[in-house]
């Protein structure tokens, strides 16, 4: 009987449990999925190096992503998200403004998300 009622209350944390791991799974299916894009979503933007297209690309795959993002990560995932939206659209610009705005917009706050995400990415996704 012990044994029984211990399966009982086992169920509901199993159940929570995987239904997070569902989440992950998703997430890492997905990024595996685009492998090559994958590679990149998570890495620095750099004027110059990063174009308005890969941006856009990246950010594509984000929107793919959005759904799926463990809730741990949500927080880092949307700074990331919204920092390639407001640089995407200036990395093709050759006016010094528009190159230091972009450099400007990846503060600590943003390089911490980034390195969230690709830590998260390689230690999880990557296994």
């Amino acid at each position: 009987m012990r044994h029984a009622r211990a399966a009982v209350l086992l169920l509901p944390a199993l159940a929570l449990t995987l239904g997070a791991c569902g989440g992950a799974d998703a997430y890492c299916s997905t990024l595996s999925d685009n492998a090559q894009l994958s590679a990149t979503v998570y890495t620095s933007v750099v004027p110059g190096m990063v174009t308005s297209e890969q941006a856009d690309e990246r950010l594509a795959l984000l929107g793919e992503l959005e759904g799926d993002v463990p809730e741990d990560l949500q927080e880092d995932f949307t700074t990331w998200q919204d920092y390639l939206e407001e640089v995407g659209p200036k990395l093709d610009s050759q006016e010094p403004e528009d190159m230091t705005a972009v450099i400007d917009a990846g503060d600590d706050e943003v390089d911490a998300a980034r390195e969230a995400l690709f830590d998260h990415y390689n230690s999880t996704c990557m296994d």
